[in-house]
């Protein structure tokens, strides 16, 4: 029995409950974490991609042998905060600070031939302050709102809360943007001639981070906040 997968399922809904579909949008430059809510026809809509291509590919990936995975889907919040914040905030707290010196680094040393490099080190500054404020607020106020509202869900309770999670989510818009804007100018990570050691780390581990966010993200916006 095939699985079942059509264009106007929800891009987030598609990944939630076929985790390894991840990577066939990760391919076609699809977002599935700020833009999980529209369809897969929406997503392709104004882009040269086939339908029909696009399918078979999520089809291949959903219905591949995989290791047992977590379902996030029946993780209670609790768990599922927990892990968000162990994993992927923590990740975050050391990976930042790190990729930080070496963007900083390689715009110094090779910023005179490659002067795009100082706009991702403006790019990545910009996203470093703004996760960190972003997690902050997750931590102290949202996460803490969300495990209120499931003990207590009056309308008032949800009407603020819903308030919280948009602004979450516009911030999610915004970090996700300035990462497709370092993917861009740096023509999906691209390593010129004269990249040496630590260029080509920098690039690594900035599309490490980019992957580690799409799934923190998507976790968020399409599972823990849609509950709501």
């Amino acid at each position: 029995m095939g699985v079942n997968i059509h264009g106007t399922d929800r891009v987030g809904d598609i990944v939630t409950n076929y985790p390894k579909t991840a990577e066939v949008f990760k391919a076609f430059r699809i977002d599935f974490c700020c833009g999980g809510n529209q369809s897969l026809l929406q997503a392709i809509s104004s882009r040269d991609i086939k339908e029909e291509d696009l399918l078979n590919d999520l089809r291949a990936a959903a219905e591949a042998p995989t290791a047992e995975e977590i379902n996030w889907t029946e993780l209670r919040s609790a768990e599922l905060i927990d892990y968000i914040v162990g994993n992927h905030h923590d990740y975050l707290r050391s990976a930042l600070p790190q990729l930080s010196e070496y963007v900083k680094k390689i715009a110094r040393v090779h910023g005179l031939n490659h002067p795009d490099l100082f706009q991702v080190y403006q790019w990545f500054e910009t996203l470093r302050t703004d996760m960190e404020h972003h997690m902050e607020k997750e931590e102290s106020e949202a996460f803490p709102a969300v495990l209120a509202y499931e003990k207590d869900p009056t309308a008032s309770n949800r009407e603020r809360l819903l308030e919280t999670l948009d602004l979450l989510e516009q911030e999610h818009e915004g970090s996700g943007d300035l990462l497709k804007q370092i993917r861009e100018i740096t023509h999906d990570y691209e390593l010129p001639e004269d990249a040496c050691t630590t260029f080509r780390l920098t690039y690594l581990k900035l599309e490490e981070l980019e992957a580690d966010m799409f799934q923190h993200i998507h976790l968020e916006n399409n599972i823990l906040f849609n509950r709501v």
